[in-house]
Formats: structure tokens, sequence, C-alpha cells
């Protein structure tokens, strides 16, 4: 036995610095493998959190939770020269003593090209008796909300909004549409594209 010993002791200093190494790699690539994928899944999760809203074609005209209670707050960039403060920023408290018609859009939605331009229409046609708020969601360039807006001719109030008020407002899906009371609660929730004729059932209730 005493006679194998060197050998075994040979053996082993011969191979154990290429264990080592070789762990020592495997580590390295398993370490880099981890934060290779841990950056795409946080790319894929921000991407699908954008993109969770699809066009609603189909209205869908429910009792929201959100009828009944003060419609939530915020305060976003105006992509108009229209809005008010001078500010830049747009705020649902600002309209508080006036019905107030909220709606949700984007460029790239196509229920909301074909709703936009009766929404602006009907805006233009009842002046100051109404309000209305149009609220930018999820478009990745704003020259093309520009152009939507212009193209439409839109002339009230629109903010830009990338997913901040999604669970606010409980969205869905887009166009929708909320209509407020001049006490500043909410009294109905419209989600899909509207015609007119229920766009004008809506502000009777808010008139």
């Amino acid at each position: 036995m005493a006679v194998h010993e060197p050998l075994d002791r040979r053996r082993i200093s011969r191979f154990g610095p290429r264990v080592w190494i070789f762990l020592l790699l495997v580590s390295v690539i398993v370490v880099v493998a981890y934060a290779v994928y841990a950056a795409s899944l946080s790319d894929t999760t921000s991407t699908t959190a954008s993109a969770s809203l699809g066009s609603l074609s189909q209205v869908q005209s429910g009792k929201s939770p959100l009828v009944g209670k003060p419609v939530p707050n915020f305060s976003l960039p105006e992509l108009t020269q229209n809005a008010k403060p001078s500010s830049g920023s747009v705020s649902p408290s600002e309209f508080v003593g006036h019905p107030l018609v909220i709606n949700f859009f984007a460029s790239w939605c196509t229920a909301c090209q074909a709703e936009t331009p009766m929404l602006a229409s009907v805006a233009q046609g009842l002046g100051h008796k109404v309000d209305f708020l149009g609220i930018d969601e999820n478009d990745t360039e704003t020259t093309k909300a520009l152009a939507f807006i212009a193209k439409n001719h839109v002339d009230y109030p629109v903010v830009t909004d990338h997913a901040s008020l999604q669970g606010k407002y409980l969205l869905i899906g887009l166009p929708t549409t909320v209509f407020v009371a001049s006490s500043g609660k909410v009294v109905g929730v419209v989600q899909g594209q509207m015609s007119k004729s229920v766009l004008e059932h809506w502000i009777s209730r808010i008139d």
C-alpha cells in the first residue's frame, strides 16, 4: 500500500487543477447565460406590458367598477397646444364643474382610426357644453400620434401615456371612453368602438 501512495498523490496533483479549471469555466458560463436570460426576460415583460392593449371593435358597455366613483386623477404631458395649464400637463381635476369625456386611443388601433373622426366631430359640435380629453396610449413615436390627431381634426386636449393608467382605469383594450359628470364622478365606461348614437346617449347622461 505504501508503494502506491505516491502514485495516487501524483494522479491527484496531475488532474486536480484541470478539474478546478473546468468547474470554474462552467460556473462562468452559467452566470453569463443567466444574465443574458434575465435581460431577455425583462425586455419581454416590458414589451408584453406595452402591447397588452389591443384594438376593440365590439362595444362592451357593461357596468364598470369605476362607475359612481371619483374619476382617477393623473397629470400627463400634452401632445397638443390646446390644453391647459400652460405648464404642458393635464389632469382630470381641471375639468371638475364641467361634463367630461375621456377617450383612450392610439394611432395603431384600427377601431380608434374608425371612431376618432366621429368623436372629434361631435366634440366640435358641442362646443364648450362638454369637455373632451384624449389619452394617446402606448404610441411608440410621438410623430405618429401627432399626425393621427391632425388627420382626424382633433382640437380638444390630448395627452400621452405609456400604460401608467392601465390599472387605474381597468383598461382591457382600445378605444375605451369614460364619461364623467360635472361632479367628477364616473357615470359610464364604454370599451370598444362607439357609434354616434352610443356616444350621444352617454353624453346625455352627463350633460
